[in-house]
């Protein structure tokens, strides 16, 4: 049975993270690798949260305390993926995505829920439920004044079967850096017939955390590609296993941990001295 609903307060997101053992001790039915399962039914789908990851440990600590109570009272069969991307080198959260997800496929889930580790639900009628259809579970955001400020929009939060993933080959490779990628995928969802879903915006709310973003170092760059995504979705994207490799998985108590390689940066997405310049002036 469902628990009655309550809004999820942010007031504790400002404070000291929690240690994984706190975590636990507020947790004891999860199981290693974030797992739990209702004991009262069967669930008929299994949902993975992949968490793309680099250096952000004290949002990852208040994510797991936030998230795990209330999935577990919207009674899911779930699994906690944290993705961290090995190395230096500049971020690409496609091919991070892709390496999650075929890793997920491993786990024989119904589907995955892609989960920036800085956003925080405000209401845990926030469904993490699989969806029938691609479904941007992030839309409205405290730093976007809780608007949707586009369409073709499905960052922060996202949830879609393991067999829409397939048919629209993943998140493309191709983006280094800050943005572009979900862009990406917006467009290769509705190439597709496929309909991006959205919760209403009376209650699907979250919070974003401050934090230094990743660096776009080529706008000009991630523009052109996002337009030719409809036409590159095909051979650019999951089927590319190559391109990434998992160097190591730890079974931890709070979730699975991946280290991915995800190899080098092409030269055109190093910054020169005048992007540099700019990041420095006008992007901090």
């Amino acid at each position: 049975m469902m628990l009655p609903v309550r809004t999820l307060h942010q007031g504790g997101l400002h404070l000291k993270a929690p240690t994984e053992d706190e975590i636990m001790k507020l947790n004891p039915a999860i199981e290693a690798g974030g797992t739990w399962r209702p004991k009262e039914c069967i669930r008929l789908k299994k949902v993975a949260i992949i968490i793309p990851y680099r250096d952000r440990i004290d949002h990852l600590l208040k994510l797991l305390k936030t998230l795990f109570p209330m999935l577990q009272r919207q009674m899911l069969d779930f699994r906690i993926i944290v993705a961290e991307q090995y190395g230096n080198d500049l971020f690409n959260k496609g091919r991070i995505m892709n390496a999650a997800f075929t890793y997920a496929e491993t786990l024989n889930v119904d589907c995955v829920i892609f989960h920036d580790v800085d956003m925080f639900p405000q209401d845990d009628r926030i469904t993490y439920e699989c969806p029938n259809k691609p479904r941007h579970i992030g839309a409205y955001v405290n730093t976007h004044q809780y608007q949707l400020w586009y369409h073709e929009l499905v960052g922060g939060v996202f949830a879609i079967t393991m067999k829409d993933y397939r048919k629209v080959n993943g998140y493309s490779n191709v983006y280094w850096g800050w943005g572009g990628e979900d862009d990406d995928m917006a467009k290769r969802i509705i190439s597709q017939k496929l309909e991006i879903e959205r919760l209403t915006e009376d209650y699907a709310k979250y919070t974003m955390l401050d934090h230094e973003k990743r660096k776009r170092v080529s706008s000009k760059l991630v523009l052109k590609l996002v337009k030719e995504a409809e036409s590159r979705w095909k051979t650019d994207g999951i089927n590319e296993a190559s391109l990434w490799t998992i160097n190591r998985i730890d079974v931890r108590p709070l979730y699975y941990h991946l280290s991915i390689d995800v190899g080098k940066p092409p030269p055109e997405w190093k910054p020169n001295l005048l992007q540099k310049i700019w990041n420095y002036f006008f992007d901090p």
